[in-house]
């Protein structure tokens, strides 16, 4: 079973305010086991244009990973704090403003 403990649509613009994005991450709580040993499932993703720039997500059978564009990379999940800091960073990097 899961329960919904994070869930988060917005529409980000860029400093210079020349590009918009959306942003959307999604966390549940769920029981711990082999495929989610910290009991949590989650996506962030960032588009533009209908393209990825960025997303995170830990489905089975992949487990962690990050998506850049269309490249697909291993992601090593640290917990939520840190989740939240990679994301903040990446969205930061591609240079759009993010505020919680």
């Amino acid at each position: 079973m899961a329960d919904l403990i994070f869930h988060q649509k917005v529409s980000l613009i860029d400093k210079l305010k020349k590009r918009s994005a959306i942003f959307e991450m999604v966390v549940w709580k769920i029981p711990k086991g082999t495929d989610y040993p910290d009991g949590l499932k989650y996506r962030a993703w960032l588009s533009e244009n209908g393209k990825t720039v960025f997303g995170f997500d830990n489905h089975k059978p992949k487990g962690p990973h990050l998506h850049v564009g269309e490249r697909e990379l291993g992601y090593l999940f640290r917990g939520y704090d840190e989740l939240m800091r990679d994301i903040r960073k990446m969205i930061e990097k591609e240079g759009f403003i993010y505020e919680t």
